[in-house]
């Protein structure tokens, strides 16, 4: 058993670590993290199927939640979710297990040093 709550949530599959990245910046909808996510990925294409049952699997995990829109943006079709501070937790977690696994990469010579 794990010390810390977050910790239950690791290791993140990368489009979830994505998703939460996204939300980073405050709440959005699913075509807008689509989009995002792909211009993080360097033209990577995200299938809506794909994206949406890992928006449901962080729904349910509690890593995201349901928000309101913003006036600007306000269109009833589109459900927004943003962070939870249980997500941000998680999101900061897997940071620096991924950076903890890169310093380790450096320290085998599988990557470059700084």
């Amino acid at each position: 058993m794990t010390d810390k709550p977050q910790d239950e949530h690791l290791p993140l599959h990368p489009l979830e670590f994505r998703i939460l990245m996204v939300l980073l910046r405050g709440a959005s909808h699913g075509y807008r993290i689509v989009q995002e996510v792909e211009a993080m990925e360097a033209g990577q294409r995200i299938w809506p199927a794909n994206l949406y049952r890992r928006i449901r699997d962080l729904l349910a995990k509690g890593l995201i939640e349901e928000a309101a829109s913003s006036a600007e943006e306000a269109d009833a079709r589109r459900t927004y979710v943003r962070l939870s501070s249980l997500g941000r937790r998680v999101a900061r977690a897997e940071a620096k297990r991924l950076e903890a696994l890169v310093a380790d990469a450096r320290a085998h010579r599988l990557l470059p040093g700084r």
